[in-house]
């Protein structure tokens, strides 16, 4: 509650609603008001997140990766065109980012990368499927990744997709250089998605050096090891994690 004092914002419903769960309690309209609650019960949803950092935050930034169109499945686009936010989005695919700089053409608050994170900054080869190909879904688009493998095990969905991968090589950053470049030294938000990769790029990520109030990021290709891997990983950096609106995906916080 502090923290919330300091930003000077008025907290909404929402947010406040999201501390006490945090806490371990839901609110009730009739007394003690405040009643003890544990796992589903708390209702959160990573909207309810966002609010109570954005509550907590005086200047709150947030990292999109992956970001594609800024549109197609984005959890974060909604709420930071929505509030006083600042923000760096990246995404290597350059007919996707030709459409997310149309989605964002309004904001002169957000920097726009036509890259991708790596371990190291430089440059390599991504696998993706082209837009407008006939006969095949419009997600296929999203599909692009460091590995090839990941785009063929959608064919198990998608016949005959293995014939339209294409490659390119894209410009890639390193969070570490990402941080230097920009000056960040607080990270409100961390939005990935990255087609496989998700568990990799928070292995990347240096925590020992920035440690994101939120974290909210891909599950779906992650093996049971993997995910398991991550979760400890997390929680042993003091977040609290669970799953996020979508089993498909997880979201973490520090309280």
């Amino acid at each position: 509650m502090q923290n919330l004092l300091l930003t000077g914002r008025i907290p909404s419903k929402r947010a406040l609603a999201t501390i006490t769960k945090l806490r371990g309690m839901r609110l009730e309209r009739r007394w003690p008001f405040l009643i003890k609650s544990e796992g589903e019960a708390l209702n959160l949803g990573f909207e309810d997140l966002l609010e109570f950092q954005y509550a907590r935050s005086q200047h709150f930034l947030f990292i999109s990766v992956g970001a594609f169109d800024g549109l197609s499945n984005d959890p974060i686009s909604r709420f930071v065109q929505n509030h006083r936010c600042h923000g760096i989005l990246l995404e290597p695919q350059v007919s996707a980012f030709e459409q997310l700089c149309g989605s964002y053409a309004a904001f002169s608050n957000f920097k726009l990368l036509n890259m991708a994170i790596d371990e190291v900054s430089g440059s390599r080869d991504i696998f993706y499927i082209p837009r407008g190909i006939d006969g095949l879904p419009d997600w296929t688009e999203q599909l692009a990744s460091f590995s090839v493998d990941h785009v063929l095990k959608h064919e198990e969905i998608v016949e005959g997709l293995s014939a339209h991968i294409q490659s390119q090589t894209v410009e890639t950053i390193s969070f570490g250089d990402l941080l230097k470049t920009f000056k960040i030294s607080k990270i409100d938000v961390l939005q990935i998605d990255a087609e496989g990769m998700d568990a990799q790029l928070l292995e990347w990520f240096p925590f020992e050096q920035v440690k994101p109030s939120i974290l909210h990021f891909e599950t779906a290709h992650m093996t049971s090891a993997d995910h398991l891997e991550v979760r400890d990983r997390l929680e042993s950096y003091g977040y609290f994690v669970r799953e996020a609106d979508s089993a498909l995906d997880d979201m973490a916080v520090i309280i």
